[in-house]
């Protein structure tokens, strides 16, 4: 069973709703993703407990920028990152997340705007995104993955009552239409900080 997490933090007035409705959300997404496959090479399936964690945390774009700038070598913010445990090669206790999601709350309230969609479906949307990242999912590995990674959001976003993934989005892009994402996964960190 996989369990997504919203870490605990203080949220401006304007989206604290949306924060705690999103809070409210995980379990049922939680549940749709503990369906999946997970995509991971078989010495890291070995190493998943039966019930694992991955834990989320709303953080700001300056946040984002820093943490995109060390771990991406990229001097811009993006919407999502996502960081596998399971991939560090370091033991992973049932205790201990296996992977963490940071989302920024700039890029998820403007592409909500610009994907009519509440600040909460984004977020649940970017949630699943980097969730399915952790558990091995890569669209930027092949088309097929990219394929692949895309129906496993909708089946879970499906299960939420949202109909459109981000890796969607990328798909529209490249196929002529004017919706872009930035995110990408990224690799694991050595050390649990």
């Amino acid at each position: 069973m996989i369990r997504l997490t919203l870490a605990a933090g203080k949220y401006p007035a304007g989206i604290k709703v949306a924060i705690e409705t999103f809070d409210k959300r995980l379990h049922r997404l939680s549940k749709a993703l503990s369906i999946l496959p997970w995509r991971l090479p078989a010495a890291q399936i070995k190493r998943i407990p039966k019930s694992v964690q991955i834990d989320i945390q709303i953080i700001t774009d300056r946040t984002m920028l820093k943490m995109n700038t060390q771990y991406r070598n990229k001097d811009t913010t993006t919407d999502v990152l996502s960081f596998s445990y399971l991939e560090s090669g370091l033991p992973v206790f049932a205790h201990e997340p296996v992977g963490e999601i940071c989302i920024s709350q700039n890029k998820a309230a403007t592409q909500a705007r610009e994907n009519g969609l509440t600040l909460t479906d984004e977020l649940c949307v970017l949630a699943v995104h980097g969730a399915l990242h952790v558990m091995g999912y890569d669209h930027e590995r092949s088309e097929r993955e990219e394929t692949a990674m895309h129906r496993a959001e909708l089946s879970v976003l499906t299960a939420a009552g949202i109909h459109s993934g981000l890796t969607g989005r990328h798909l529209q892009a490249t196929s002529g239409s004017a919706l872009t994402t930035n995110s990408r996964k990224i690799p694991a960190r050595a050390a649990k900080g």
